[in-house]
């Protein structure tokens, strides 16, 4: 009886020290990149990726478009620094460059009449090109649903279009991490 009950206990205490257990990701680990959509005056806009550390970061937005009479090219590349973290929430500074590209033809067509009720159609073919540089810098918040989802807003105070204007700026961002 004695040594029935000796198996029991031990069994008993030790089948604890073998079940599964679930692996979650510590609040101190973050999926480092992420993927998404971005859009600011300093930062650029379009598809976006994004590395950010446990304090620095990077971010590059990029966005083409082109059709028959024009072309343009959104680029940014900005740099983050991270100064707080408070559960979902992550405070930081950021340094951002945009550079805007625009080229289009533009077709105008002119008509003018005659005494003689003759009409002289004219044609003009004019090339236009735009491209500017805009930089800024301020701070941002993140917030971070499930450790997936990264909802990022931004503001700050830039030089926009080569620094021929002065003035604040508002960025925004949706990433999925990995």
């Amino acid at each position: 009886m004695k040594k029935l009950l000796l198996i029991t206990s031990i069994f008993c205490l030790t089948i604890n020290a073998f079940a599964q257990e679930e692996k979650k990701i510590k609040s101190t680990e973050r999926f480092k990149h992420s993927l998404g959509f971005g859009a600011g005056v300093s930062t650029g806009y379009g598809l976006s990726y994004r590395y950010f550390g446990e304090k620095f970061g990077a971010q590059v937005n990029f966005s083409p478009f082109k059709d028959e009479t024009k072309l343009i090219v959104s680029s940014g590349l900005t740099f983050l620094y991270r100064i707080a973290e408070i559960d979902e929430l992550s405070f930081f500074v950021y340094q951002a460059n945009h550079f805007y590209f625009k080229e289009e033809t533009v077709v105008n067509t002119s008509y003018d009449y005659t005494d003689t009720y003759e009409t002289i159609e004219t044609v003009t073919t004019t090339f236009e090109e735009d491209k500017y540089f805009n930089n800024g810098a301020g701070i941002g918040i993140e917030w971070v649903h499930d450790q997936r989802l990264g909802l990022n807003a931004m503001a700050g105070y830039g030089g926009q279009e080569n620094f021929k204007k002065l003035n604040f700026t508002a960025e925004a961002a949706i990433y999925f991490m990995f």
